[in-house]
């Protein structure tokens, strides 16, 4: 069963972030400020298991740290310069899924 854990929830925008059974880190967004023209917005940003040490480092935590704990704790840099966005600046390529709807 998935790990989660609520990192944002400001101004009709709500991030999760979770980790897969397979070990994959997940955000999935629900955004209902009528971006890009839509009352909803949801996306899902997913970066590969083997990746997830990477990002424990670059929030400046230890192999032993909890990488859900370290994004909620980074969440304003995370969430606010986008969740594919800085994976890329870190040399990972998410995949990223997303759904709209009126």
């Amino acid at each position: 069963m998935p790990t989660s854990r609520r990192i944002w929830s400001r101004d009709k925008l709500s991030v999760d972030a979770l980790l897969t059974d397979d070990g994959d880190l997940v955000f999935e967004g629900q955004d209902l400020n009528g971006a890009l023209g839509y009352a909803e917005y949801e996306y899902w940003v997913t970066a590969p298991a083997s990746v997830v040490p990477q990002v424990v480092a670059a929030l400046g935590g230890s192999r032993d740290d909890d990488v859900l704990t370290l994004l909620a704790e980074h969440a304003d840099e995370v969430v606010l310069r986008g969740e594919s966005t800085w994976l890329r600046s870190l040399g990972i390529d998410p995949s990223v899924d997303t759904h709209t709807s009126d």
